[in-house]
């Protein structure tokens, strides 16, 4: 995350901008992406294991179901503020052209797995999944979406930009749409990225008030509040699996990645207070992408390909790949082993490209970075 600087969105001048680490990076924003693409990494190796959200594990993963997308939507929707000074053919050079290339390379390998385990595999469905947004990177192509939008309402109060944001995940949720997952998907963190991009300046000053008793004792009981909102609605009152559930059930949830952030936000303030962690869940946060576009495809790999496969070689290793533990374990070492995997990928000149393209050149050139 490269440090924030001064956006079209007015501000106290009392509220400087956080500390920065010698890279000109913000390390608690690096840790909030590091925990969420950690969270993601286990939510996938949890359920993907037969009885393992039944182990510790489960309580874990469940607990960084409200942080985990929320917290990559608001650090990206902070640090897209210069967005909102630019037009479409800008936002194309200096950050679209960055997410579409990781995405169309990857896309199809992720699709074509899915479609392969429930017998749809044609190319027919593989180009329709790259067209609409593939549920398996899915972020990419909603973070896509959103900065288009954040472009297109540019010029409109900041206020009137958060509150529109809302409405075609309401829409959604009263049309019944919300069944899909490609839609609840879609819509659902349009709100916090753009609470992020629009009023970043409260999220830095909650991050220099992280350790705050006061603020962490609102923070907290803002989350859990609704989470036992959220929860308990879903224990008790939720039967089945149709429309108007999927609805109702996303309009809490709407609510909840709004109710998560602050906490969000503090929790990784105080990770990057811990020196080796930070080191460690910083590095990961720096470098999600190779983790994001690898994982998952090498888990359903495993699972459906090498896992049956040593089951007929080795029958007498099947209860141990069975045992729900070892399974995650097993699940965590393949994530973090890709994911170094393809981190080596994008240090070799050319290889590097299907993660981070080179530039693109235009006649009135400037610099473009871009980080996801």
């Amino acid at each position: 995350m490269n440090a924030p600087a001064q956006s079209q969105t007015r501000r106290p001048s009392s509220q400087r901008q956080p500390a920065t680490a010698a890279s000109g990076r913000v390390n608690w924003a690096d840790c909030a992406k590091g925990l969420s693409i950690i969270g993601v990494c286990l939510m996938h190796v949890v359920t993907g294991a037969p009885g393992g959200t039944d182990t510790a594990w489960g309580p874990i993963s469940s607990f960084l179901d409200p942080l985990r997308m929320p917290l990559f939507f608001l650090v990206s929707g902070l640090f897209a503020h210069r967005v909102i000074t630019r037009n479409l053919e800008d936002l194309w050079y200096r950050r679209l052209w960055f997410l579409l290339v990781p995405y169309l390379i990857f896309t199809p390998f992720q699709a074509a797995s899915r479609f392969y385990i429930y017998d749809e595999l044609t190319w027919q469905n593989v180009v329709r999944a790259v067209i609409v947004g593939d549920p398996g990177l899915w972020f990419l192509y909603t973070l896509m979406v959103y900065n288009i939008a954040a472009v297109v309402l540019r010029r409109q109060p900041p206020w009137l930009a958060v509150t529109l944001s809302f409405v075609p995940a309401l829409v959604a949720a009263m049309s019944g749409l919300m069944v899909h997952q490609g839609v609840h998907q879609a819509l659902m963190y349009g709100p916090i990225f753009f609470i992020g991009l629009h009023y970043r300046w409260a999220f830095f000053q909650l991050s220099r008030r992280a350790f705050h008793l006061p603020t962490i004792a609102w923070a907290l009981l803002l989350f859990a509040g609704w989470e036992a909102v959220y929860r308990g609605m879903q224990a008790f009152y939720f039967e089945g699996w149709n429309e108007a559930v999927a609805g109702q059930q996303a309009v809490l949830a709407l609510v909840r990645t709004v109710t998560a952030a602050p906490m969000g936000v503090i929790i990784a303030v105080w990770l990057s207070r811990i020196p080796v962690v930070e080191k460690m869940i910083g590095f990961v946060g720096r470098h999600t992408l190779p983790v994001y576009v690898s994982h998952h495809a090498t888990l359903t790999f495993f699972d459906f390909y090498v896992y049956p496969r040593l089951w007929e070689s080795h029958p007498a290793w099947r209860h141990l790949i069975d045992d729900p533990n070892t399974r995650i374990i097993w699940g965590l070492l393949i994530c973090i082993a890709v994911g170094g995997l393809f981190y080596g990928i994008s240090k070799i000149p050319v290889l590097k490209w299907c993660l981070y393209p080179p530039p693109l050149r235009r006649r009135t050139a400037t610099p473009a970075t871009a980080t996801v």
